[in-house]
């Protein structure tokens, strides 16, 4: 957030460079995992990594994080019965298309529709698949 309020992502853009986007999920907080009716993000042990002053703060951005999840699984799963309905009479098979959409390829493409290259960090082969979609 502060490269874009400072002028620093436009700046880059203005000289062709395409920007890095160092831990673009903020350390797991813009994957929504971390809500104020889950503060501990799932986690056993009951240490919080964010407080609820945090977690109250951006409870719009989570919701309409979560928001814009259903819209774009609604609009996928509809696109994917419009695609077989086409293809029905074709002996080709349409395309598998990952409609299980997750808040964290909702953040990701944000940053990547912003212009910069998003580099998150993942500890298991889960997110990593979760990152790659």
């Amino acid at each position: 957030r502060k490269a874009w309020k400072s002028g620093l992502i436009k700046a880059c853009k203005d000289q062709g460079v395409i920007p890095i986007a160092h831990t673009p999920l903020d350390g797991g907080f813009a994957t929504c995992a971390y809500t104020m009716t889950n503060p501990s993000g799932g986690r056993a042990g009951g240490k919080f990594p964010y407080s609820q002053k945090k977690l109250e703060k951006w409870q719009p951005l989570t919701s309409t994080m979560e928001a814009v999840q259903s819209r774009v699984k609604t609009r996928l799963e509809k696109e994917g019965r419009e695609q077989q309905q086409m293809m029905k009479d074709s002996r080709a098979q349409p395309p598998q298309i990952n409609k299980d959409v997750t808040t964290t390829q909702i953040a990701l493409n944000y940053v990547i529709a912003k212009g910069c290259v998003p580099v998150p960090g993942v500890k298991t082969v889960a997110q990593a698949e979760e990152v790659l979609g």
